[in-house]
């Protein structure tokens, strides 16, 4: 894997913990991912005045558009997630499922042939992603929280399936116009099923949260382009395994800011998802 495309992926980890930490400390889920999604569509604006909306084939905006449905259901699928439990539970499912489904996909559809030592690598991400949720087995959320657990994995597969998507998208569309477009197509469609769900207000007054709207706007929007970049160099399957030492830096923030407690076997999870990320590094 290219060294510039991990860093980026790595870039992309922190600003996904950290947007997704602010999101999971307030009760506003909704009103502050939806917010955030129009703040990153006006931070990559300046785009237009490079490319033009007159040079995205028609394929192009399928792909957009399909992206954007899935996008949108991951934002309601995590939101439901983050409502039902922790975020010690909910982040590592949502953030492991995607690499089991990516890789078979990415081979089958997309021609990607990863040498062993990346599948090698691919795989001790995986194992250490089922070793961190398996510390939770003998907590009281890991014995009955089953509805966050669902809605966790459900997060997982639209998180698949819009990489899959995206790493078509870039091949047709300038990875800055292209994360532009999906941005605004989300923002979109979240904006209309919640005012047809008549849940669709203003955040007026001292108490909306813009300083997190924002802050999780420009985070989101960092990420993103982050992994759009990294694919434009570099597999699917490795940018989709890779990104997900974000599992780790989510543990550590969840230790420091929320309290949370982290068994021994969770924290042999941890190092085992970067030793993969240290097989996918050398590997080509």
């Amino acid at each position: 894997m290219p060294l510039a495309a991990l860093l980026l992926v790595l870039g992309a980890a922190l600003c996904h913990s950290a947007w997704n930490l602010l999101v999971k400390t307030d009760a506003r889920r909704l009103e502050i991912q939806s917010g955030a999604l129009i703040v990153g569509v006006l931070l990559c604006s300046p785009v237009l005045l490079i490319y033009s909306l007159t040079d995205v084939s028609r394929l192009a905006w399928g792909v957009i558009f399909v992206s954007g449905l899935f996008e949108t259901a991951y934002v309601f699928a995590l939101t439901a997630a983050y409502g039902a439990g922790d975020l010690s539970l909910v982040y590592p499912v949502a953030r492991g499922t995607p690499p089991i489904f990516v890789v078979p996909l990415a081979i089958m559809l997309l021609g990607e042939r990863p040498p062993w030592q990346g599948l090698a690598g691919i795989g001790l991400i995986v194992l250490g992603i089922y070793a961190s949720h398996a510390g939770l087995a003998g907590s009281r959320v890991g014995r009955v929280n089953r509805r966050a657990l669902a809605l966790a994995l459900l997060t997982g597969v639209f998180t698949a399936c819009y990489s899959l998507v995206n790493k078509l998208g870039v091949s047709l569309v300038p990875v800055p116009l292209y994360a532009f477009l999906v941005f605004g197509v989300d923002a979109a469609l979240i904006h209309l099923v919640r005012w047809v769900r008549g849940g669709l207000t203003l955040p007026l007054g001292r108490d909306a949260p813009w300083g997190r709207t924002v802050a999780v706007g420009v985070l989101m929007m960092a990420a993103y382009l982050a992994v759009l970049a990294a694919m434009a160099m570099a597999p699917v399957s490795y940018v989709v395994a890779a990104r997900e030492v974000s599992i780790v830096v989510t543990a550590v923030l969840g230790v420091l800011v929320l309290r949370e407690r982290h068994s021994a076997t969770r924290i042999a999870g941890a190092a085992v998802i970067f030793a993969g990320l240290v097989v996918i590094a050398l590997a080509r």
